[in-house]
């Protein structure tokens, strides 16, 4: 398939913009540097400067909703943004992440009053905070023990939150408290608590915890002893937080995903550096076949993680209904993905992934660090296969979408071109009701590519997909047999979970191949192409087919010359046209 030269979509107009405003984070003198960010986490310093620089530029006005006088509208856009402030240092991209995850819950649900508040807090610069989690139950929220309690004045809060990041620092936070004596999902509510409100001894911060990653970030807590608020604090009716908070984080669950690919980057440029200027055994690093197929396959394997990571942030807008599941998927995949990056890149760099100093100050073992918590927020690996696992047990072809109704979501979520509506709350669901449209139409996407006219890869990217469509049919088969069992029983099961897993691999799959379909002529020559779908989805079969025999595959020399390409014009490591600071 031809394609054509490479053009920022608009969707990233805003990140090529910070970029050029940031400067190159490889560079030591330029005050958002690696270097910097790797000293001030020797230190365990927050990043004040760093905050300070996004705020000028306007970062957190591009978290108030348009309505609310900020510039939100497209979280695609939010998301390349958020990637570039976490290619320099996840402390402060996820700093300023939590702001965003304390306000979502009044962004779809706050009064008017309510919104404009924390618009202008915001607006202002200020941080804000989720305070959700406690030390004696962890991921299972629906235990928690801080209680919302009525009283003449208001509402007392009682309790102690743990593990919040921003902590400290925010001005405002979401409290998840349990309300009233319902237990179960209706049992909790959510309040926005304004700290400069509260009396003295009422609302008292915990010391900052030391953490392995992200060392620099505030995360601490706070201690509720009766601190008064006003009913009118109360997000939402009363009872309804635990429905809101799970609505929240569809979306926040899919902002996870550019902290990891912001890192991975980066990780991938130290080490493509280091292996084309290191020389061992006579020539460059670059030039050992293993570690040139290990950066090229880690160039791929990043490819695949930002079609999963860009399907799920248009389908915010174009498919919210389906959020709940393609949410979870991103989740899982696009983290877990780039550990497997990581850990790649690391055997490529040797013993200098390790050091706390060389290269970029550090940046490498910053990075691998940092990049560990994040496959815990918003959470859990477990807790969203869990998800995944109860959504498929619904999924059905008689809950499937009609032909016009599918098209519809797929093509505003893989055609990039498509301009795509606001978000709107009322379309956001709990469960996705047995459907999802991306996997659901395998058989279409297998179609319309064995469709295209003849071209050089085609016979090759038809058997893969068609390969990848019998993994499907054979999920299916098994989640089918699954079902018959009993159903609590089959909910926690270890096969349910591999089968959640398998999911997120063909959906990873399916995000691909329609990507490539419908939007390979605004991707530049190497993406329109198609090798690189080759490589991707021949390296997705592999786990999935352990008794076919282990071969190079061809296409890894043509992904490491793109690699290097890329890196010497200071283009992304994306799917996307993307001009990085040079």
């Amino acid at each position: 398939m031809p394609g054509n030269s490479l053009k920022c979509l608009p969707a990233y107009r805003a990140a090529e913009a910070l970029e050029e405003r940031l400067g190159d984070p490889f560079d030591s003198r330029t005050p958002f540097s690696l270097a910097a960010a790797a000293s001030l986490d020797e230190r365990e310093e927050f990043p004040e400067a760093f905050v300070s620089q996004l705020q000028e530029f306007g970062y957190l006005d591009r978290m108030v909703p348009r309505d609310l006088g900020g510039a939100f509208g497209s979280f695609e856009e939010a998301c390349a943004l958020q990637r570039a402030v976490a290619r320099r240092d996840l402390t402060t991209a996820i700093a300023l992440g939590q702001t965003f995850l304390g306000s979502v819950p009044i962004w779809l649900a706050g009064t008017a009053d309510q919104k404009e508040r924390q618009a202008a807090l915001l607006l202002s610069g200020g941080l804000a905070a989720l305070a959700l989690t406690e030390e004696a139950h962890g991921a299972d929220v629906l235990q928690s023990e801080v209680r919302a309690e009525p009283d003449a004045g208001g509402i007392r809060l009682w309790g102690t939150k743990w593990l919040i990041n921003n902590g400290t620092r925010a001005q405002a936070l979401t409290v998840f408290a349990r309300e009233g004596d319902l237990s179960g999902l209706s049992g909790f509510s959510l309040f926005v608590v304004d700290k400069s409100l509260i009396a003295a001894g009422a609302l008292v911060p915990l010391s900052k915890k030391r953490t392995l990653g992200i060392r620099g970030a505030d995360i601490s807590g706070v201690a509720l002893h009766g601190a008064l608020i006003p009913a009118a604090a109360r997000i939402g009716a009363a009872g309804a937080g635990a429905d809101l908070l799970l609505q929240s984080l569809q979306l926040t669950r899919v902002g996870c995903c550019s902290f990891s690919l912001g890192a991975a980057d980066t990780a991938l440029r130290l080490a493509l550096d280091f292996s084309l200027s290191r020389q061992l055994y006579g020539a460059s690093v670059s030039e050992i076949p293993h570690a040139r197929d290990a950066l090229a396959g880690a160039f791929i394997d990043l490819l695949v993680a930002d079609c999963v990571a860009t399907a799920a942030a248009r389908a915010v807008h174009a498919a919210p209904e389906q959020l709940s599941l393609f949410s979870s998927v991103a989740k899982v995949f696009v983290p877990t993905q780039v550990e497997t990056i990581l850990r790649a890149l690391s055997a490529v760099l040797g013993a200098r992934y390790y050091l706390r100093e060389g290269i970029a100050g550090g940046a490498f073992q910053k990075i691998v660090r940092d990049a560990a918590v994040v496959p815990l927020f918003d959470g859990s690996v477990p807790v969203n296969l869990d998800s995944i696992g109860t959504q498929l047990l619904r999924l059905s072809p008689r809950h499937a979408a009609s032909p016009a109704d599918r098209e519809a979501a797929l093509a505003g979520m893989f055609r990039l071109d498509q301009e795509l509506p606001d978000l709107d709350p009322g379309r956001l669901a709990l469960l996705n009701a047995g459907r999802d449209d991306v996997t659901q139409g395998l058989s279409d996407t297998l179609a319309r590519m064995d469709a295209l006219p003849a071209f050089p890869l085609k016979v090759e990217l038809v058997a893969l997909f068609g390969a990848t469509l019998d993994q499907q049919s054979r999920a299916g088969r098994e989640l089918a047999e699954l079902a018959l069992g009993d159903r609590k029983t089959v909910k926690r099961s270890a096969e349910l979970f591999a089968l959640a897993h398998r999911h997120c691999t063909l959906f990873a799959a399916a995000s691909c191949a329609e990507l490539w379909l419908r939007s390979a002529n605004l991707l530049g020559d190497y993406v329109a192409h198609g090798a690189w779908l080759a490589l991707a989805l021949d390296r997705l079969l592999a786990p999935l087919l352990p008794s076919r025999a282990p071969r190079r595959n061809p296409h890894l020399d043509g992904a490491f010359t793109e690699l290097v390409q890329r890196q010497v014009n200071a283009r992304a490591f994306s799917i996307t046209p993307l001009q990085l600071a040079r």
